[in-house]
């Protein structure tokens, strides 16, 4: 039997000859090695009427000379693909999303983007304004390197002027400190969050107060004001004023021989030095010394003398004026 086939995705035509008896499964593996279209993908129609059962050509009306058109089954178009650029944009909208959301899930880096970045604190909980805000900052630094490279080109068009080679080498140790300081970000990001200081609760005269714990502060010290709001600044021995040299100096007013205070509902003999800083009261190494203190930073505790265990205060729990720790930012 002669038949006709009309390719319609090409507009060629094919003449074949096959038996009647043809299954319409094995024709249409027939077609695939004449045209390379797989049986699943072809469309046969017979007088617009679709050829479907698998039943021998003669069982489905066809007969000699026959026109039979043979198209591709529609294919299911692929998802278009993102243009190389916005798929990148996409990824770092993702990455500042996950930021902010990290931040305010956790209290510290919240009040460290408070103290750093206010303008970025601002925004944390407008998800639009905070992406545009850290975009712009990421623009800016990649501007500031455009910039610096540039002006090294430049500067290497002459590199025998005293003053270009001045110049080169400034730029060549700041690159070689902000791959430094990625590399930093990259390892140990918790370098780059503010620290508070250790602080506990404490009563002096029955009053209560709040000291920075600090080891490495040679005398425990009181402010002027603070003894007197408990009630022992008639205990001043003015005999003892000088200088205190650390990092910077600070004027002694005098000192408090003994005087018990209250740590976790122990009292504790206590020496002062009369100080007035910004710290208020500072329980330092001699007082640690003295009452065989220990600072146990996996149970943020102070241990005292072996069995007395004095909570250090977390965030909440100190006063605003109290927060110490890292306030570094980098100026802008």
């Amino acid at each position: 039997m002669q038949l006709t086939i009309s390719l319609e995705f090409s507009g060629d035509i094919l003449s074949i000859d096959v038996p009647e008896s043809l299954s319409l499964s094995d024709f249409k593996a027939y077609l695939q090695a004449e045209t390379n279209i797989e049986p699943k993908d072809q469309h046969l129609k017979l007088n617009s009427k679709t050829l479907d059962s698998d039943k021998t050509l003669q069982e489905l009306g066809i007969v000699n000379n026959d026109l039979i058109v043979l198209s591709k089954k529609s294919q299911p178009r692929p998802q278009q693909q993102q243009p190389p650029q916005q798929q990148q944009s996409n990824q770092i909208h993702e990455r500042i999303e996950m930021v902010r959301q990290q931040v305010l899930s956790d209290p510290q880096a919240l009040n460290n983007m408070r103290m750093a970045q206010p303008s970025l604190y601002n925004a944390v909980n407008d998800p639009v304004q905070f992406r545009n805000l850290m975009v712009e900052q990421v623009r800016e630094e990649q501007r500031e390197t455009s910039s610096n490279q540039q002006e090294l080109l430049r500067l290497q068009q002459d590199p025998d002027n005293p003053e270009n080679q001045k110049r080169i080498l400034e730029l060549i140790q700041q690159e070689a400190i902000e791959e430094n300081m990625k590399l930093a970000l990259d390892i140990s990001p918790e370098s780059f969050t503010s620290v508070n200081m250790l602080h506990l609760k404490l009563k002096i005269n029955g009053v209560e107060q709040i000291a920075m714990v600090d080891s490495g502060a040679a005398m425990t010290t009181i402010s002027s004001e603070i003894a007197e709001k408990c009630g022992i600044s008639r205990l001043i021995d003015t005999r003892f004023k000088g200088q205190a040299v650390g990092v910077g100096t600070q004027n002694i007013g005098g000192k408090i021989h003994s005087v018990p205070i209250e740590i976790a509902g122990v009292e504790l003999p206590c020496s002062f030095y009369i100080v007035d800083t910004s710290v208020g009261i500072l329980f330092g190494l001699d007082m640690l010394r003295r009452h065989r203190c220990v600072i146990d930073l996996t149970k943020d505790t102070l241990m005292i003398g072996g069995h007395i265990e004095a909570k250090f205060l977390t965030e909440s729990e100190m006063p605003r004026n109290s927060l110490g720790g890292n306030i570094f930012s980098r100026e802008s």
